[in-house]
C-alpha cells in the first residue's frame, strides 16, 4: 500500500493530517483508521477490513509489492529573497509574469489543482535536480520585482505555481511545498531553492509543517 498520487500527510499537534490535492481537501485521521495506519507505518499487520477501510478513504492504493508510506520531510531554509541583492524591473519578466499569473488562476483551480501538480511533478522529473541556486534566486527576485505591476491580488498558491512555471520555462527546477499549522488550522504553500525561500518569507514558512513536497 501506498500514498494516492497528489496525497501527502503530517503529524503535528498529536493529529494526523493529509492533504488529498484530488478533492482539494485536507483530512484527518483518527480512531480505528488511525490505529490501522499506525500499524501500517510499523510495519505489523492489519486484518483485511482495515485494509479495506484505509483504502476507501481514497488516500491511499494498493500494490503488488512493499509500498511506502512516509510523512513529507525537507529542511526549510532561514534566508529568503530579502537576502538577495537587488534585481531590477524587467520588461520582459513582467510579461512572463503576466502569462504565468493567468496560467495559475486556471490551474489553481479546486477541479484543476491535482491535474496541475501531478504536471509539474512530472516536468521537475524531466528538468531533474538544479544546481544553478544563484540563478534561480535571480530570476525569482525579478519576478518579485515585476510582480506588482500585476492586480491579480497575491496568494502563497497563485505565486508558488506562477514562479514554478517561470522556472521550469527556463530548466530550472526549485521545490513546491504545502504546509500547515494547528489551533487555529491554516494552510500555506511556498517555493523553495534548497538554500533560500523564493515565495512569501522564510519567517513564514518556517510556521508551517510541510504536508506535501513536490521535487
Amino acid at each position: 500500500m501506498t500514498l494516492a498520487p497528489g496525497t501527502g500527510f503530517c503529524e503535528t499537534a498529536e493529529e494526523l493530517v493529509f492533504l488529498d490535492l484530488a478533492r482539494d481537501k485536507y483530512l484527518s485521521l483518527r480512531g480505528q483508521d488511525r490505529a490501522a495506519f499506525d500499524r501500517l507505518r510499523r510495519g505489523e499487520p492489519n486484518d483485511g477490513g482495515a485494509i479495506a477501510r484505509l483504502v476507501a478513504t481514497g488516500l491511499f492504493v494498493s500494490t503488488n509489492g512493499p509500498g511506502s508510506v512516509e510523512p513529507a520531510a525537507i529542511d526549510v531554509p532561514t534566508r529568503d529573497l530579502a537576502a538577495v541583492s537587488h534585481e531590477s524591473f524587467s520588461p520582459r519578466m513582467a510579461l512572463s509574469t503576466a502569462f504565468a499569473l493567468r496560467w495559475a488562476r486556471r490551474a489553481m483551480r479546486p477541479e484543476q489543482i491535482g491535474f496541475t501538480i501531478e504536471a509539474v511533478r512530472a516536468r521537475k522529473a524531466g528538468v531533474g535536480p538544479s544546481a544553478a541556486d544563484g540563478e534561480i534566486e535571480i530570476v525569482s527576485a525579478r519576478y518579485a520585482a515585476a510582480r506588482w505591476l500585476n492586480p491579480v491580488p497575491q496568494r502563497c498558491l497563485i505565486d508558488a505555481l506562477a514562479l514554478d512555471h517561470i522556472l521550469l520555462a527556463r530548466g530550472l527546477a526549485s521545490t513546491m511545498v504545502f504546509g500547515i499549522r494547528m489551533s487555529p488550522f491554516k494552510a500555506h504553500c511556498w517555493l523553495q531553492s534548497p538554500s533560500a525561500i523564493l515565495t512569501g518569507t522564510a519567517a513564514e514558512a518556517r510556521n508551517f509543517v510541510p504536508i506535501l513536497v513536490i521535487r
